[in-house]
């Protein structure tokens, strides 16, 4: 009996940045792989390079082991390190509340605005806002915010940021209801074309929807080597590796791209049970640990293959006959020691590598950094031994210790506690006493280390969400938030420096090489402009953008806002002769101050630039207001002529939503304010009407800044509601009173 032929699985619906461009639509790999050419430089050099890999992984298994350990610390989990081992098994997690602290506080710092975290410089004075809605875009589809949020929680637990990068394409079939007329006649099983106009069916449909875009992954930081470790820029290693946990769905799309091949043809399931008790990786991936910290189990269920990918410069010998070697980005994928299943030329045409890693404090001489929790450990498990011994104390001090003389109390078995109890006993050979109260002392002593491994990691009282003790004034607060606010914005600038900036130009770069359709997002547009959505086509090389994450400089303090409003009362008041040639424009800090206070949603409603508003017929208006638009007056509208037609479009549609009439209204008012203004200018500058009326403000009228004011002391008297007192402000670039 012939042997059954097993059937052939379906190609993988999914495709990263390494496939060649149309593996998806032909479904056949096309992508240049050295693994299966031994004698070629780049496989030669592959097998040179993998024992200096493994080595990397060797010789940091003790920091991996330390990891383990702060990450112990920071889930609030006991482990060989406490030392006291009574009835009490608490654990108090100081340190955990320190790195959450530290991680929202830098996290708003980072994300102060919605649809506002990117600013760009383009090769033109235009600021490129397809651009920067693209990349808006992309943010809240990766749901960014939560992303980092988790890297920075593990950069102060283990010392180091990590994120990965990658690009990744498919199609999703989606099902809909389609409304359409029937078809009235077949012939032999085709539709012949005539449909019945006066009936309507519904009929499912099936399209297919490309999805596309940017895959941003933080990893453990134990899954990373480099090589040399001393190196502390990425870039510039001999080679990076990171650890590759994949399923057998993941293998197969990787052997469906070409990206990986597998030695004799091997079945995927059976190649990947093997791989996954591969000893050369670490024998505890860093993913199962952190499942097993959350309370969950992982066996049967996360059955992988352990892939080492590695970044190195590698001579692929594609160089025309004549010309030198060139050696470029290539990616090595080792399953073993001398079992190499892909070697490829790195996709991406920026030349750089899909890791971004960086120390949170930079340590000169080594790419890894310290864990801010390294300095504190000690103390917090020391912590824990005296809160469990105080809490032991605690149970004891609460039972009476009841002293008897048993040969005068020969009864003693019958003294039993209970109400109205009778114990028959000598009264006088029998004493109560108490355990010593130990828990006051250990609960001292354990708020003191609680406020030394704060002031370690940077945080304060007002952090947590106490008051420091002691009397307090205004001063004391104000410069308590100032410093609070000093080491957060100082930890976040960094965060930027080092991750965010470097993200959204890979972001950008990623996006003008793998984007193959046009994208439709929402874009703010300048001030003045509303909120719209915006086709944008795939990105072309002919312009030049430079991206900078924009988090910390929008943080704006309320005492800087009055800085910056007497900065501009000062500018106003300085005479034009006194400029040397130069020409005063305020609107620009006018559009930074609305937008720093009412957030670029608002904005474009308060400020309305004329330059995007155009006049236009008083028919066309009128078929826009019957039709439930809002229409603005302009400055340059006939207003007696938009008023005769407005009023008989009004009479004819009868108004109903009254849009019409609130349109005459700003029309009349319009009219209003041009003949004032015609007036003043027949009579005279004293006649002219102030600011309430849309006239030109003049120093010294009623409701207008006196020339030059600058932010006084507090005076005795009321307030306005909700002014936010001067000693209570929180800015940490402002310098504080006193």
């Amino acid at each position: 009996m012939a042997a059954k032929k097993k059937k052939a699985e379906p190609k993988s619906e999914i495709v990263d940045s390494r496939a060649a461009p149309g593996t998806l639509e032909a479904g056949k790999p096309d992508l240049p792989n050295w693994a299966d050419q031994p004698d070629s430089a780049a496989y030669v050099e592959a097998l040179r390079l993998y024992p200096l890999v493994q080595a990397a992984y060797d010789n940091q298994q003790e920091a991996a082991r330390q990891i383990e350990e702060f990450w112990n610390i920071y889930n609030a989990q006991p482990d060989e390190n406490l030392q006291y081992a009574g009835n009490s098994k608490g654990y108090v997690p100081v340190v955990r509340d320190a790195v959450n602290a530290r991680a929202k506080r830098c996290l708003k710092q980072l994300f102060p605005l919605k649809h506002k975290h990117v600013e760009a410089v383009g090769s033109d004075a235009e600021t490129p806002y397809p651009q920067l809605a693209l990349l808006e875009h992309y943010i809240r589809k990766l749901k960014l915010k939560s992303i980092v949020r988790s890297d920075l929680v593990a950069g102060d637990v283990t010392g180091q940021w990590n994120l990965y990068i990658d690009w990744s394409k498919s199609y999703r079939r989606i099902t809909e209801l389609v409304k359409r007329n029937p078809i009235m006649a077949t012939a032999e099983g085709e539709e012949v074309g005539l449909t019945d106009p006066n009936e309507e069916i519904e009929e499912k449909t099936e399209t297919d929807i490309l999805e596309e875009g940017p895959e941003v992954v933080d990893f453990a930081t134990e899954d990373l080597a480099v090589v040399p470790p001393t190196c502390n820029d990425l870039e510039k290693a001999t080679a990076t590796s990171i650890i590759l946990r994949m399923s057998k769905v993941k293998v197969k799309q990787m052997v469906d791209e070409g990206v990986f091949i597998l030695p004799d043809k091997k079945d995927i399931a059976a190649w990947v049970e093997t791989q996954g008790k591969w000893v050369g990786a670490l024998s505890k991936p860093a993913d199962e640990q952190r499942c097993e910290n959350a309370g969950i189990r992982v066996e049967g269920t996360d059955e992988h293959a352990a892939i080492y990918e590695v970044a190195v410069m590698l001579d692929f010998e594609d160089q025309p006959k004549g010309q030198p070697p060139v050696k470029s980005l290539g990616l090595i994928y080792y399953a073993g020691e001398k079992d190499i299943v892909g070697i490829i030329k790195a996709p991406w045409w920026g030349g750089r590598r899909p890791i971004l890693s960086a120390a949170i404090e930079r340590v000169k001489g080594s790419f890894r950094g310290i864990s801010k929790i390294e300095p504190v450990k000690f103390m917090q498990w020391q912590l824990v031994d005296f809160w469990n011994m105080g809490q032991d104390s605690a149970m004891y001090s609460l039972l009476p210790i009841v002293m008897t003389d048993p040969l005068s109390n020969p009864n003693y078995a019958s003294m039993v506690i209970g109400l109205a109890a009778v114990w028959a006993v000598d009264p006088t050979k029998t004493k109560f006493a108490e355990f010593p109260q130990l828990w006051k002392e250990a609960a001292g002593i354990c708020d003191n280390m609680k406020r030394q491994i704060w002031e370690s990691m940077d945080v304060n009282e007002m952090m947590m969400g106490r008051m420091p003790q002691g009397r307090k004034n205004n001063a004391m607060i104000g410069g308590v938030q100032q410093e609070q606010m000093t080491n957060i914005m100082d930890h976040a600038e960094r965060y930027e420096e080092e991750m965010l900036n470097p993200l959204v130009e890979r972001l950008f770069e990623y996006d003008r090489q793998f984007r193959t359709a046009s994208l439709t997002v929402l874009t703010m547009g300048e001030v003045g402009v509303k909120a719209s959505m915006t086709e944008i086509p795939p990105q072309q090389f002919g312009m030049r953008y430079t991206f900078r994450w924009s988090g910390t400089s929008e943080v704006m303090g309320m005492q800087r806002l009055q800085q910056q409003t007497a900065v501009m009362n000062v500018l106003r008041g300085i005479p034009p002769q006194q400029l040397n040639g130069r020409k005063l424009d305020i609107s620009p800090i006018v559009e930074k101050l609305v937008e720093n206070v009412f957030g670029p949603e608002l904005t474009p409603r308060i400020l309305i630039d004329d330059r995007n508003l155009f006049t236009m017929p008083a028919e066309v208006e009128n078929e826009l207001m019957h039709n439930g638009f809002m229409v603005d007056v302009h400055e340059a509208d006939d207003d007696i002529a938009h008023l005769q037609s407005h009023q008989a479009a009004a009479r004819l549609t009868g108004d109903r939503k009254l849009r019409f009439r609130a349109h005459l209204a700003k029309h009349v008012m319009a009219l209003t304010v041009k003949r004032q203004k015609a007036m003043a200018e027949q009579q005279g500058m004293p006649g002219a009407p102030g600011p309430s009326m849309g006239g030109t403000a003049m120093p010294g009228m009623a409701g207008t800044p006196r020339m030059g004011a600058q932010p006084a002391g507090s005076r005795p008297g009321q307030r306005p509601p909700g002014m936010v007192g001067p000693d209570q402000v929180v800015d940490g670039s402002a310098v504080g009173r006193g």
